[in-house]
């Protein structure tokens, strides 16, 4: 076996074990998106691995295969960075991640372009999603219907809708209707008796576990992803479509049969319009006031916050209960961040994905199409993309896939190997290095986050606090003022104030005002108190924290390394 198949092996080995054991990684922590959340953090080990391969495979071939998408990607990505450079950018180092993602992904793309892969390679591949679909909706279902109140997952079996591993019901609907809709293609493409059984099982599966998730999101993409799916199919076998849809019928039969599956609470929620609507509106608006350079990167969720507080002040809005970090949009998140250059570069890419599909017969190419539309939907009424790394690697590999059926792959001489040899092993080492790291960071933030009586020193063991960085500084600032409160010391109390106020400029979270708030008392500054307090109320009107701030804490009396807990005026998630 030469080098070129043994890294072939290689990159095979890696994502089997990515779809396999990789994506579904649990660690109890304390909710929210990104690497804030376990898995996700084991997805970009595997993630970056890929990309190593990928670069070492151009290496030793000394040649880069690519298309005019893997052009059309790079030319959208210097796109999405342009606006970094932008003069209102004093936050843009908030934006550095997403960035950093996309290029990730920009070089995934052109990793799986350079294997030339086989089409039985490629089928072996996309099974292997379908694989983490069906582990995903026997985990789901087993939350679901297995778990006792108090079990190991943390899972709250009174919550009525599993979220699988992505501890979210919406993010898992549509990375189960992703997979069905894939089990059905690849039932189509397939000779294989068992495999045929299996994509038929993962199917009923999956259906099942969409059904009981109640999601608005997936329900609307798995039925346009089916209608696109079904001419293809009837024309290519019948019979394989008509046991597809009897596998389907019977996964909605099951789901059925437990009584709350559509409760009336859930069916409730599906009638209604819900926050996003005002989300969308509020970001329309800022959009028209900055079309052009927006309000710069990082600067969505304080211009958000500041312009609907002036909204409700005037009452052309009603009051929101929370800081929004995206507006449950992508497109609308771009376009209020980065103004128009953004949105040319998502109108780039997805004109020329469709430009791809004109390879195709009108049926094929609806078929194709149907494989990416419940992640592409959901990334317009939510942000998948952000809090799951799975379904950005997913959606990478079924664009590959589009692109590499439509057969419009080049190749050139490629010499510069030594500097790509060393990318390809710095680039996962250093990955893995920091995402084990922030996995020791989630295990002490969540254990000191539950503690009912918060001890400082677990903080203290902490070496990469980069991606909790507002929790972080949170905790130990109001340590630090709950020592100088204990110790009579009003120097140090000015400090926790002069970093506040700092933090507050660019990060005006609720949390931070009561620690403000707090600072400005105990140093006997009571007319600034109630003057931050009275605007931070206007920020959060409905924030029950701020609403009693003034009569809930009292200072400490006590010398110990615990401190009273103000740890429930941080977000959390399940």
């Amino acid at each position: 076996m030469d080098v070129q198949q043994k890294l072939t092996r290689a990159f095979f080995i890696t994502f089997a074990l990515l779809m396999g054991v990789g994506a579904h990684y649990f660690q109890h922590n304390q909710g929210g998106s990104g690497l804030e959340l376990a898995q996700n953090n084991m997805v970009w080990i595997f993630f970056s691995t890929l990309i190593g391969i990928g670069l070492w495979k151009i290496s030793e071939a000394q040649k880069i295969f690519y298309s005019r998408l893997t052009i059309v990607f790079l030319i959208a990505c210097v796109l999405f960075f342009i606006p970094v450079f932008y003069p209102n950018n004093a936050l843009a180092e908030q934006s550095y991640t997403r960035l950093l993602g996309l290029f990730a992904g920009l070089l995934l793309f052109v990793s799986l372009q350079q294997f030339q892969f086989t089409r039985s390679h490629i089928e072996r591949l996309l099974a292997l999603i379908v694989l983490a679909g069906f582990l995903q909706a026997c985990y789901s279902l087993m939350q679901d219907y297995l778990l006792p109140a108090d079990n190991i997952f943390g899972y709250d079996v009174g919550f009525g809708r599993p979220y699988g591993i992505f501890q979210q019901p919406n993010v898992l609907a549509s990375f189960m209707a992703t997979t069905l809709i894939l089990a059905g293609y690849l039932l189509q493409k397939i000779k294989n008796k068992k495999l045929q059984s299996f994509l038929l099982l993962t199917a009923l599966l999956n259906i099942w576990v969409i059904t009981v998730t109640v999601s608005r999101t997936a329900y609307l993409g798995l039925l346009i992803a089916l209608l696109l799916f079904i001419p293809w199919a009837w024309q290519t076998n019948k019979k394989k479509l008509g046991v597809f849809i009897l596998a389907l019928s019977l996964g909605v039969g099951f789901a059925l049969l437990k009584g709350d599956a559509l409760g009336a609470r859930n069916v409730d929620n599906l009638k209604e319009g819900g926050v996003r609507l005002d989300f969308y509106k509020h970001s329309l608006l800022m959009i028209k006031e900055k079309p052009l350079m927006g309000y710069g990167y990082g600067g969505f969720s304080r211009s958000y916050l500041i312009n609907t507080a002036e909204q409700v002040k005037n009452n052309t809005s009603k009051p929101e209960i929370a800081y929004l970090t995206h507006p449950h949009n992508d497109i609308l998140f771009w376009a209020v961040e980065g103004g128009i250059v953004p949105i040319v570069a998502i109108l780039l890419l997805v004109i020329s994905f469709l430009r791809l599909l004109r390879a195709f017969k009108l049926a094929h190419a609806l078929a194709l199409m149907a494989l990416v539309v419940p992640i592409a939907l959901h990334t317009q009424t939510e942000y998948p993309l952000y809090h799951s790394a799975l379904h950005w690697l997913v959606l990478l590999v079924l664009v590959f896939y589009v692109d590499y059926e439509s057969q419009t792959m080049q190749s050139k001489r490629f010499a510069p190997t030594f500097a790509l040899r060393v990318f390809a092993l710095l680039i996962p080492i250093f990955c893995a290095a920091f995402m084990v790291t922030n996995l020791y960071t989630i295990a002490k933030i969540t254990q000191y986050e539950r503690s009912k009586q918060p001890d400082i020193r677990l903080l203290m063991d902490i070496v990469n606090p980069l991606v909790f960085a507002d929790r972080f500084d949170f905790h130990l600032n109001y340590f630090r003022l709950t020592m100088a409160q204990r110790l009579d010391n009003p120097e140090e109390i000015q400090q926790v104030i002069d970093w506040t106020e700092k933090t507050i400029e660019s990060t005006p979270r609720s949390y931070f005002y009561i620690l403000l708030y707090l600072a400005y008392r105990d140093n006997n500054q009571a007319k600034k108190a109630e003057q931050l307090l009275e605007y931070a109320r206007y920020l959060y009107p409905l924030d029950k924290q701020l609403a009693n701030v003034d009569k809930a804490f009292k200072p400490a009396k006590s010398t110990s390394t615990t401190v009273p807990t103000l740890s429930q005026t941080l977000p959390t998630g399940g």
